[in-house]
């Protein structure tokens, strides 16, 4: 059987030996969470002092005694394995002001999963969360929950599912002091409530920032106490609604990427359903892709194992679909692609939309872009990427 934490702190060490730091201490801090264990939060958290007052020095020595001391605390057993948390059938809405209306919708996700929910704005993505964080009642169909020993009550919604919009809420106080309190809410007081709160703040990356206010810190950081805000009630579904808006390019990697880290949990795994204009981005992270399009969903599976009827299953696509940014005119790449079983090229004013016949190769494209010396400056594969669904609008 393999050994979940043993694997992790392989690649923690892994991490370290390779320079890679950052990323090292944000999944030791996963592991060490996994062992809910207060004297290795203790530990890991002290790690954390002494790699902030000595910036300069090489912390791998260090991170391979914490490494040990994570192996040997353990992990209790997986809980909610591989269980689908989610269940919408057949949900429709219609708002009675404006013409709009959210076609049915199926969709099911996993403990452990993350689905991305995209489209151009007004295609009833806020619409189609709201009904499933239970803020709209559906015109047609369901919506199914399955929690961890489930009673089926009310409250089980509110507590066990945690809905984050895009616009977040004014608070007052300091960062720290807004989560303790929340944490307090949930149960958590003394010393655990402490220590949760210290180490979802360190694995956030906020320690920087804790003793901050709502006006001393960046919109992005804002996204980022709201996150920690909802992880400290540890959710079995977590519902988002475009969290990458306020967020810098590099700062969507990463709060995408410790999104599927955090979704994979051993012990405390999450159904995750984000919306978000960042198809590319998005899809990294997904296992399943749910597009609207004026408000009627396509399906596309993107990882194996992945649950969701698919209109477009992992079969090859039957057009090869690229992106290409160059300063070559319409006629010029004609020309370019005139050996190759070129189908269509369409401008959308920034960047071309080339459509191939299946059997076409990334490779022989960019080989005649390079043979006729065309300039260019960006190139992507989008053939089975939900970005093609947009090619036409």
């Amino acid at each position: 059987m393999t050994d979940p934490i043993g694997t992790r702190l392989s690649e923690v060490a892994g991490h370290y030996q390779s320079g890679d730091h950052h990323l090292g201490l944000r999944r030791m801090i996963d592991a060490a969470l996994e062992t809910q264990t207060p004297d290795i939060y203790e530990l890991v958290l002290a790690f954390c002092e002494r790699t902030e007052k000595n910036p300069g020095a090489d912390p791998s020595a260090d991170a391979m005694t914490m490494i040990s001391a994570i192996q040997r605390a353990g992990i209790p057993e997986r809980r909610m394995a591989d269980t689908t948390i989610i269940e919408v059938k057949g949900v429709s809405k219609r708002y009675k002001s404006g013409h709009f209306k959210l076609s049915p919708v199926d969709l099911s996700i996993r403990a452990g999963e993350v689905a991305g929910l995209v489209g151009e704005n007004g295609n009833g993505k806020t619409t189609l969360l709201r009904v499933m964080a239970g803020e709209l009642q559906p015109d047609t169909g369901s919506v199914a929950y399955h929690f961890a020993n489930d009673t089926s009550t009310k409250y089980d919604l509110r507590t066990r599912l945690a809905f984050v919009q895009q616009r977040i809420p004014r608070w007052w106080g300091t960062l720290t002091d807004n989560l303790h309190l929340t944490a307090s809410f949930y149960g958590l007081h003394g010393r655990a409530n402490e220590l949760w709160v210290e180490m979802i703040i360190a694995r956030l990356g906020l320690r920087p920032y804790k003793a901050l206010s709502w006006n001393t810190i960046s919109s992005g950081y804002r996204t980022r106490f709201e996150l920690a805000r909802t992880l400290l009630r540890k959710p079995e579904v977590l519902l988002l609604d475009e969290p990458l808006s306020n967020l810098d390019i590099i700062s969507q990697q990463t709060i995408l990427q410790d999104l599927r880290f955090l979704a994979q949990s051993h012990t405390q795994p999450m159904a995750i359903l984000l919306s978000s204009q960042q198809i590319y981005e998005v899809e990294k992270v997904s296992d399943q892709i749910i597009f609207l399009k004026q408000g009627a969903p396509i399906y596309q599976q993107l990882k194996a194992g992945g649950n969701a009827a698919s209109a477009e299953p992992n079969a090859p696509a039957p057009q090869a679909v690229y992106e290409l940014e160059t300063s070559a005119s319409r006629d010029e790449l004609q020309k370019v692609f005139g050996a190759l079983p070129l189908v269509q090229i369409q401008f959308n004013g920034g960047v071309y939309i080339l459509t191939f016949d299946s059997s076409a190769r990334s490779g022989a494209i960019l080989k005649a872009l390079a043979e006729h010396e065309v300039e260019t400056t960006y190139f992507r594969d989008i053939s089975r990427s939900s970005r093609r669904f947009f090619a036409n609008q």
